[in-house]
């Protein structure tokens, strides 16, 4: 078996393996008559260029977290609050379902999106159906009853839909992968936080949970999602 050097396993982080071997096998050999030094710059030069989208894809991410949930649906959700005691259109026990799914799964969205956007471009089907899936998600928090469950119903139908469709099936795989891993994440971390060191850190927390997700969102699109386009 054939072993991978320090420079191609790295190369292949940010590129699929045949790709990076294929790179790797074209700088080695125009190294031959131009010497080392060039290698290491077109080397670096190479790696820049196709594994910057990785790094701000993640910056534009923890952003879109930190603006959206301590501004825009932090003051959203503060306007429609004298209406949360309304029972909704299916009462209170069903509220309890179509409000808070939609409600995590657009909190997932709010940093899931911004990174697909960036890494995998907006022509990608993963990119799209989290599209989707936020602007059905948003107006729960808006507060009005009627609205959150309206979008709690269309929430559960797009999931259904979707996991129906064969193109759709494994984005919404990879996409509920990394979300639950999320969820999980924060919520395990502020408990550690709360818990041992009596402190809570949400930010710290959401930062370790979101990066956890996309690691793991990284993984399973190679997996399940390899020949969907990575750019627009």
């Amino acid at each position: 078996m054939p072993t991978t050097s320090p420079a191609e396993w790295l190369l292949a982080r940010v590129a699929d393996a045949d790709r990076s071997a294929a790179i790797m096998g074209d700088l080695e050999e125009l190294a031959a008559s131009r010497g080392r030094l060039w290698f290491w710059i077109a080397y670096t030069r190479t790696l820049i260029s196709l594994g910057w989208r990785g790094p701000v894809a993640f910056l534009v991410a923890i952003a879109s977290v930190k603006f959206m949930l301590t501004r825009v649906l932090h003051s959203v959700a503060h306007y429609g609050t004298h209406q949360m005691g309304d029972a909704g259109l299916f009462g209170r026990m069903n509220r309890e379902i179509l409000w808070n799914l939609p409600m995590v799964i657009a909190q997932c969205l709010i940093f899931a999106l911004p990174f697909f956007l960036v890494y995998y471009g907006r022509r990608n089907r993963l990119t799209q159906l989290a599209c989707a899936l936020l602007l059905i998600t948003l107006p729960v928090y808006t507060g009005l009853p009627w609205v959150r469950d309206i979008s709690g119903v269309l929430t559960v139908l797009a999931i259904v839909a979707a996991l129906l469709l064969s193109p759709w099936r494994r984005p919404v795989i990879v996409l509920a992968a990394t979300s639950v891993t999320a969820f999980v994440g924060v919520e395990t971390g502020t408990y550690i936080l709360t818990s041992v060191f009596h402190h809570r850190k949400v930010f710290a927390c959401e930062a370790i949970g979101i990066t956890i997700a996309l690691m793991v969102c990284s993984s399973l699109y190679r997996r399940l999602l390899r020949q969907e386009p990575a750019v627009a």
